[in-house]
């Protein structure tokens, strides 16, 4: 799991590629706005990614209260509010709380109102419960409430089934249970379940909702008071604290929290932290509130509202006749067209520029990146030739920008296939031009038997244990379709991209997919507590992915002919990876051990939509010595010192027997050695959660023994039990040996060096082979480099499509201290 730095890095990585295309961190270079143009690059678009849905920022009204308030009491007011509050700051609470009908208290923003009122109002005796897609500085302000012992949980979006799993689990110990949720989410435009939460409230007593309501204040509700107070009923209203903002729809600044009681408001104004310790919402735009308040206790709110929705009502139906992909139907100022991958989602929004109309691209990480759109906002400024004349663009834009990059109709239905459910999809046909002679043809296999041989160890042979008789001894222990434990249940997929013309491989790789724990890159601690809560569910945490490789390899997986068009070959077989995630229903795809350095490869996953995260070194050891003093010469003083005195020293006190799969020899060893030696590898994995996988079953070591390629490395002391005390398995390629798993007796590993021997064996097996390397893999690293290996950075790419569970493991991992004992 990527630390809090390599998480930032990876994000900078796809904002910044959005910031070159030109489609992010954008500049409006007006010298004066109307509410409906703007300028960027030169262009005069009309804008559709505004949040002030009423169109009020150009109100003469709010104007007005601006400039008397600038006039009267200047640009800013510095003082905290616990020592004197700006002019005319207890009218504006005053007039909110007659427009939202309950007590409220103003804050300098909506996140600043989040962090003074959680950990003020949900104390360390409550628990508090998350929607997945609860906003980012909700999710912040959680982090305070549990830093002082609140109970933070997470749940699946709009899951209220769980809700109330987790309210019976956790009334039995905790004063209350809030469930924290937005009103109206801001990406694809769901609303809260209102009717559903009453009913849950009214039927628990410790239940207490906390909700963003930020993008559905003003434009909707009576005197604009949005969604969530529009829809709460009188008994739940009495256990929900809603939060609005002013800095949308409302059109001026800063944020409202709303509360049951004056009580409640009176605390979190007293000892709310921002409250304290910032500033207030300054005099202009205190003026704003002030006039914008006003305004929405007139006639007038209810009219703007009224063309809001009928722009929105003109934009649903022409969407509708278009079949636009239209991620919600609902009646709600944001909407989002799905367009797949973010590569076209930035196409889509670049052609609706071209046409006159500026959009927000809606993708990582606002959105899962393969479920990116372009999304457009409507507010009470747009004419209904806005609305119509975008909605054209849209449907001639949506078309080319699939057909440009490589996209389908097909492709985006199956990306957004829950909220699609029920609805026609249908594009506007697109004359394609006949594919060139030399076109790329995907091929797809599900069985290695299906490969051409030669032409498979002819691209893979030396980069690990995936040759073409390595792959058939995986598959032989874990392709079973009908093998209980569901974790040793692989799909395998080779795929090979063909130019059309020379039929020559221009890119291929296998991906399986299979059940990873979610943790498995951990730290070991945060591995060590997740197993614990594995106790009761061995399969909590866990996430079907579709990776690039298989968990029992490691190397360079991919092969790309640099010559020829491998990007659209590689396109060609992360779109079929996606496709294989879609139909398992897996949480993600993985491409990983990729190479450090690799910048035009990067660029380009990063265009796909990938997140870079760092993986464990791999250790590599040239085998460029003739014999053991060779060895020795070659490595530094103390390394040498080591290897003489705690390896070579030792290695006359084994009796080591080495077992080539599919020889006479292995076809000797007994079932018990063998049931013996699975028990030391599980010895080996109970201890590794270095890297936290399952253990493999036992029927592995049958297949090694059984398969040519493979060896097992038996060693037993001279002068000990009869029985093994260690052993190694290792692949052997055309130029490599690759260990991949060890068994030991823990017993003999500090006083005879059984682990270290085990490494040793491995070289001395590819020197009998004539091998020029060993892949000695990942972790023990101290250990590998005194053999003289040196760690190689390696890569993974990752497009997760749900990450709940990963976010559950963040919160735990924020839980815990910074290092825990890995076992009791």
């Amino acid at each position: 799991m990527a630390n809090a730095e390599q998480v930032l890095q990876a994000v900078d990585d796809v904002i910044s590629d959005g910031a070159r295309r030109g489609m992010l961190h954008a500049v409006a270079e007006d010298t004066e706005l109307d509410g409906r143009v703007i300028t960027v690059d030169g262009q005069r678009l009309v804008s559709f990614g505004s949040c002030s849905y009423l169109g009020l920022e150009v109100h003469p009204a709010l104007k007005a209260g601006v400039v008397d308030a600038v006039a009267r009491f200047g640009t800013q007011f510095s003082s905290s509010r616990a020592y004197v509050s700006p002019p005319r700051y207890a009218e504006a609470e005053e007039m909110l709380t007659t427009l939202f009908g309950r007590p409220t208290v103003i804050t300098p923003s909506t996140t600043m109102g989040h962090i003074a009122t959680m950990p003020t109002v949900i104390g360390p005796d409550d628990a508090l419960v998350l929607d997945h897609q609860v906003h980012n500085s909700v999710q912040t302000a959680a982090k305070l409430a549990q830093a002082q012992g609140t109970s933070v949980d997470l749940i699946p979006h709009n899951d209220l089934r769980t809700l109330e799993r987790r309210l019976q689990e956790y009334s039995r110990s905790r004063r209350r249970v809030w469930y924290a949720a937005d009103g109206l989410y801001s990406m694809y435009a769901d609303f809260a379940p209102m009717a559903e939460l009453n009913e849950l409230v009214e039927r628990h007593e410790s239940l207490w909702l906390y909700i963003d309501d930020a993008h559905s204040v003003s434009w909707t509700g009576r005197h604009g008071r949005g969604h969530a107070l529009e829809h709460l009923s009188s008994a739940a209203a009495e256990r929900t604290v809603v939060a609005a903002s002013l800095n949308k729809s409302f059109a001026a600044a800063g944020g409202a929290l709303t509360f049951p009681t004056e009580e409640m408001r009176r605390r979190v104004f007293t000892v709310g932290g921002p409250l304290i310790f910032s500033g207030p919402v300054q005099p202009p735009m205190l003026g704003a509130i002030l006039a914008s308040a006003a305004l929405h206790m007139s006639p007038e709110i209810v009219e703007r509202q009224e063309r809001l929705l009928h722009l929105i009502r003109l934009f649903n139906r022409r969407a509708a006749e278009e079949g636009l992909p239209l991620v919600s139907p609902s009646e709600a100022p944001i909407r989002c067209i799905g367009a797949g991958s973010p590569e076209v989602a930035y196409n889509l929004t670049k052609r609706l520029r071209d046409a006159g109309y500026f959009a927000d691209t809606a993708t990582f990480p606002a959105v899962a990146a393969k479920r990116s759109g372009a999304r457009v906002t409507i507010t009470a400024n747009h004419t209904d030739e806005d609305v119509a004349g975008l909605v054209e663009a849209l449907a001639t834009a949506l078309p080319a920008a699939l057909h440009e990059e490589g996209g389908s109709l097909d492709v985006l239905q199956r990306s957004f296939k829950k909220q699609l459910e029920g609805r026609e999809v249908r594009l506007r046909p697109l004359q394609a031009a006949p594919a060139a002679p030399g076109a790329l043809a995907l091929e797809h296999h599900t069985s290695v038997d299906a490969v051409d041989k030669a032409e498979w160890d002819a691209m893979f042979d030396g980069r690990g244990a995936f040759t073409w008789d390595g792959l058939r001894m995986l598959e032989s222990v874990f392709a079973d379709k009908d093998e209980p434990a569901v974790e040793h249940r692989w799909a395998f997929n080779y795929w090979v991209v063909r130019d059309g013309a020379t039929k020559r491989p221009v890119a291929a790789t296998f991906f399986t997919t299979a059940l990873w724990k979610d943790d498995m890159l951990s730290d070991e601690h945060v591995s060590a507590a997740v197993e614990r809560l594995r106790a009761d569910d061995r399969y909590y945490l866990t996430s079907r992915v579709v990776g690039m490789g298989s968990l029992l390899t490691e190397g360079d997986h991919l092969y790309l002919d640099r010559g020829a068009d491998w990007r659209s070959a590689l396109r060609l077989i992360l779109e079929a990876a996606r496709a294989e995630e879609d139909l398992v229903d897996a949480t993600s795809v993985v491409v990983r051990d990729i190479a450090d350095g690799d910048e035009e490869l990067h660029e380009f996953m990063v265009a796909e939509g990938f997140l870079r995260i760092p993986v464990m070194a791999t250790w590599e050891r040239d085998i460029d010595f003739a014999d053991d003093e060779e060895f020795l010469a070659g490595l530094p003083k103390k390394a040498r010192y080591h290897q003489r005195t705690q390896v070579l020293a030792w290695e006359g006190r084994y009796d080591v027997r080495a077992y080539a799969g599919g020889s006479a020899e292995a076809a000797l060893v007994s079932a018990a050695e063998l049931d013996h030696l699975y028990s030391l590898y599980r010895n080996v994995h109970a201890r590794n959660l270095e890297l936290n996988v399952f253990p493999l079953p036992r029927r592995v070591l049958d297949a090694v023994l059984a398969t040519p390629g493979w060896e097992l490395t038996v060693l037993r002391l001279v002068d000990g039990p009869d029985a093994p005390v260690a052993f190694g398995v290792q692949h052997h390629g055309g130029d490599h040996v690759a260990p991949l798993f060890v068994g030991l007796d823990y017993g003999y590993v500090a006083s005879h060096r059984a682990y270290q021997q085990t490494l040793w064996q491995a070289i001395r097996s590819g020197r009998r082979r004539g091998a020029r390397r060993i892949l000695f893999g990942m972790s023990a690293d101290l250990q590998k480099s005194r053999f003289g290996a040196t760690g190689q950075q390696r890569w993974a790419y990752v497009q997760a499509s749900e990450t709940y569970n990963l976010d559950v493991l963040t919160r735990i991992q924020e839980s815990l201290p910074s290092s825990l004992p890995v076992a009791a």
